[in-house]
């Protein structure tokens, strides 16, 4: 029985057809560390919370979500703190055994104290840590390759990190200190018992590249998250339908995949969750002009704008401001018109960007977009077009009109 579930990430039963990227990205781990690409929503923490709940071979994994994070110093306080919140008695006392661990404090926690607790000893340790974070993680990965127990640490929303701390003038030289201090802890042959798993909502290529340090994750191996095939975004329907007695035609299942494009799994909750909550309400049958109707007033509509406005905000958030306005421009054009040429996108951005009319930067943040999922370039017509049909919907449905940015 599959839950339809189109917020939190999905475990259990609830977590279907990714059992064979899972066990690739569980291969790949055995030889060394891995980049998890994907866009925000394709279900990489999924992934994650996989390789958590059912361990394919002997390791131990260590999660972190690193998103509000701003200097190394945090870092390092997490990952001990995770240590020593392991269930697995080697990671505990891997944790209990380094130097700086506060013992006296974390042996006095109560249920009831535990959180507040917690946040005291994270900013105690944190201040103790920051003269000499360098020093206090290289002491903490010793100690792991000393006890021969293979750690995977899962770093989610890495590249958010390093783009926080780009962004801070205090401590964008960390940014790329932590960075190349990182890749040299990997590469060490007296640490061959620790990977790692990086992931983020962002791409981390054009955060790197901003700060120049693109080398520092060229020994990961990249692994693409890319969305079902129509097979089995059919049978994820089919499932859905199945666990909440909604009858669905063939035809039904077929137009939900067709108004969505590339069938992504999460896409495909948040069509089948409008359809249900209307049979649900009048009980009418469903049938593909029902089906369209829904997708038109209800998923392209007010009622699902917080499941894709991040599309849009995170333009401004994570783009510098001449690159925001050029690719407002180009993704309105192409909601509009369905395709451009490269040329064509190159232009727009020219006479958005006025005098930065640098092709280098053009072309990288085509790259970025891509990554992002926004566009894809359709190698066969060669040009440039929306990732996915949805997208383009939304967009032209809430951003199609001409205006001032």
């Amino acid at each position: 029985m599959i839950s339809s579930r189109v917020g939190p990430p999905v475990r259990g039963e609830d977590f279907f057809g990714r059992d064979a990227f899972v066990e690739l990205v569980s291969e790949k781990l055995k030889g060394g560390s891995v980049l998890l690409a994907a866009p925000r929503r394709f279900g990489k923490t999924s992934v994650m919370y996989s390789l958590i709940d059912r361990p394919r071979w002997n390791y131990q994994i260590v999660h972190a979500d690193l998103q509000h994070l701003i200097e190394p110093a945090e870092l390092i306080t997490l990952l001990v703190v995770q240590l020593a919140k392991c269930d697995d008695g080697r990671l505990t006392r891997i944790a209990n055994g380094l130097s700086y661990f506060p013992k006296k404090f974390w042996s006095g926690l109560t249920n009831k104290l535990e959180e507040i607790e917690l946040l005291r000893i994270k900013i105690k340790l944190r201040e103790h840590l920051r003269p000499r974070w360098q020093e206090a993680g290289e002491e903490l990965f010793k100690r792991i390759a000393d006890s021969q127990t293979t750690v995977i640490f899962i770093l989610d929303e890495l590249p958010m990190m390093i783009d926080r701390m780009a962004r801070s003038e205090s401590h964008r030289e960390d940014a790329k200190t932590m960075l190349r201090w990182m890749r040299a802890l990997r590469l060490s042959p007296n640490i061959e018992n620790v990977r790692f798993l990086i992931a983020g909502s962002i791409g981390i290529g054009r955060v790197l590249n901003e700060l120049g340090e693109i080398s520092a994750i060229n020994d990961f191996e990249q692994l693409r998250l890319e969305p079902f095939s129509v097979k089995m975004g059919t049978e994820l329907l089919e499932q859905l339908a199945r666990s909440h007695c909604l009858p669905l035609s063939k035809s039904s299942k077929r137009k939900m995949l067709d108004l969505i494009g590339p069938p992504i799994p999460y896409f495909i909750q948040i069509i089948f969750s409008e359809v249900a909550k209307a049979y649900g309400q009048d009980g009418k049958p469903i049938n593909p002009k029902t089906v369209e109707r829904i997708y038109r007033e209800k998923v392209l509509g007010v009622d699902c704008v917080t499941y894709f406005d991040h599309y849009y905000g995170r333009l401004r958030d994570y783009y510098r401001p001449h690159e925001e306005k050029a690719t407002k421009k180009i993704l309105r054009e192409l909601a509009m018109i369905g395709h451009l040429t490269r040329d064509t996108c190159a232009q727009l951005y020219k006479r958005e960007v006025g005098d930065r009319k640098n092709i280098e930067e053009f072309n990288r943040l085509m790259t970025d977009l891509e990554n992002d999922f926004y566009i894809r370039f359709n190698s066969d017509a060669n040009q440039f077009e929306f990732a996915c049909k949805l997208l383009r919907d939304w967009w032209l449905r809430h951003y199609g009109m001409e205006a001032d940015i």
